[in-house]
């Protein structure tokens, strides 16, 4: 466990911002498949073969992960599906499709996030600059490949009655690791009682995406992105 996203997590969790109540959290995880991830893949892999068998091998079945006939590929597929059960264990994600995944690129995921987070600058104009150092910090968020799951809006915790979602798979090859982000916002009054009746001592305002230019690492306006 890191100290950082540990804190990050407890942060964004059950903290009012507006009128609404944050459901949000920062995980790390391995790559490393073991125990019940491990049988997990092999169950997965076999399905995603038995599937491709019924096709010309010749036929390339490109989605946003790559081509399912790369065991590169089917491996992503495994890796990103494991980590939304490990993070969402009343939910089982075994049977998306990759379909369901599609790639981001950095600059995106910083505007996204720090557009719904913003009023969190309020009462600490840095927050989002420590937090997104302390992901950094973690995965190497220059040396990513980042990805976002696509919500059902049937079964799934992001359409459970959330006003707003977002969430990232950071996707570090060379440290074979995932940092897993995402937040939740639901009606303060639907959460109310949830997590206690802790008063937060003054509303928080909004910001521009301006706010955010300063930002170190990384900037929303370098030009690699």
């Amino acid at each position: 466990e890191n100290a950082g996203l540990e804190y990050f997590s407890n942060f964004l969790t059950g903290r009012e911002m507006g009128g609404c109540v944050l459901d949000g959290r920062i995980e790390a995880f391995s790559c490393k498949r073991a125990g019940e991830d491990k049988r997990l893949s092999k169950v997965l892999e076999a399905k995603m073969v038995e599937e491709m068998s019924h096709s010309p091998p010749s036929r390339k079945r490109s989605t946003s992960l790559g081509d399912l006939n790369e065991v590169s590929t089917r491996r992503l597929l495994i890796d990103l599906i494991s980590t939304l059960n490990a993070s969402f264990p009343d939910y089982d994600f075994s049977t998306v499709s990759p379909e369901a995944f599609v790639q981001r690129d950095l600059k995106y995921a910083l505007h996204c996030a720090n557009s719904h987070l913003a009023e969190l600058t309020a009462s600490n104009p840095s927050i989002l600059e420590e937090m997104w150092n302390s992901i950094d910090e973690v995965i190497s968020l220059r040396n990513c490949e980042i990805y976002s799951y696509v919500p059902d809006m049937n079964e799934d915790p992001f359409s459970d009655g959330t006003l707003w979602s977002f969430n990232f798979f950071l996707f570090n090859k060379e440290l074979k690791r995932i940092c897993y982000f995402t937040c939740m916002a639901r009606s303060v009054l639907k959460e109310a009682g949830k997590y206690g009746d802790e008063d937060e001592d003054d509303p928080y305002g909004g910001q521009d995406d301006d706010d955010f230019s300063d930002m170190d690492i990384p900037s929303q306006d370098d030009e690699a992105f």
